[in-house]
């Protein structure tokens, strides 16, 4: 199994505080056939003089540095384009895999060739590495009421070379758009095992720009919509889909609109069920779904 290269790429910035931690989680994977392409997006402080010297004394690892700060998408597409891998994965440089993580994720890649993605489980912990809980992921036809696959995920470079780059207008939901992406070319499969250490504290981009992820998550779904809509009418997850828009909607009363006019009248009947049974959850707001409902209305030609 060990004749599969899986391309590691681990973008940083100002992380000194645990970029060793996870770099060393790597190094002490039990798959030893991978190379680790370090990206350093300008940090200002001592996280690029650590990554580099574990490389100097680690020939599978390589450190790259941006000439200015280009911020998530455009440093992932940045470790890519020197990924030589047959598998692709990425990690942060807060968070830390489990030993047996690589091996995990390849062999079942290796018993699944129809499969192009797997994603697992993980444990939460706290900024000194305490145990907070477990994380549960949903299954992958979930994905179009959310980002299901977590941060412990590996694809093939085959799917990413017919994907292509993670999208630089999506910061803070390029990986949800690109697991919408990778999604339409063949299957993607959820594995149970617990093999990720994913760090929560205040400081992370989940917990610094939830307002951004939102609005950045509106305009991934945007993106996707038609795929996306496709997907949940296959699963049978239509009202789950129109849930996951409408939370989302409030700051987006036109776009919103546009899209469900693009598709069949089953987002009216929707509506009308939410408002005739009044189901709305607490947070859409009834007079947006009423304003919407109307306007759909008007404009639906008979």
């Amino acid at each position: 199994m060990n004749e599969k290269k899986v391309s590691i790429i681990l973008p940083v910035y100002n992380g000194a505080e645990h970029v060793l931690d996870s770099i060393e989680s790597i190094v002490n994977q039990t798959y030893d056939n991978w190379e680790l392409i370090i990206v350093n997006d300008c940090s200002t402080d001592n996280t690029l003089e650590i990554c580099q010297c574990i490389a100097n004394n680690d020939s599978r690892i390589k450190v790259i540095s941006n000439e200015c700060n280009l911020k998530l998408p455009n440093t992932l597409n940045a470790g890519f384009r020197e990924a030589t891998g047959n598998y692709y994965t990425w990690t942060s440089d807060d968070n830390m895999y489990k030993p047996n993580a690589i091996c995990k994720l390849v062999e079942t890649l290796e018993k699944n060739p129809d499969a192009v993605m797997v994603y697992a489980d993980y444990t939460n912990i706290d900024v000194d590495g305490n145990i907070l809980g477990e994380g549960k992921l949903q299954e992958p036809e979930k994905i179009v009421v959310g980002n299901v696959c977590g941060a412990c995920f590996l694809y093939t470079a085959d799917v990413a070379k017919r994907v292509g780059e993670y999208d630089a207008n999506l910061f803070l939901a390029e990986d949800y758009d690109y697991w919408m992406r990778i999604y339409r070319y063949g299957r993607v499969i959820h594995i149970t095992d617990n093999l990720y250490l994913y760090r929560r504290h205040a400081g992370s981009l989940t917990e610094t720009k939830k307002a951004s992820i939102k609005e950045q998550t509106y305009r991934a779904i945007e993106k996707n919509f038609m795929s996306l809509y496709t997907d949940a009418k296959k699963h049978g997850l239509n009202h789950e889909f129109f849930d996951h828009i409408m939370v989302r909607a409030e700051s987006h009363k036109d776009e919103t609109l546009q899209m469900l006019l693009s598709i069949d009248c089953s987002y009216e009947k929707y509506l009308s069920h939410k408002l005739r049974k009044n189901n709305i959850q607490k947070n859409i707001s009834d007079s947006l779904v009423y304003k919407i409902y109307r306007k759909m209305k008007g404009i639906r030609i008979r």
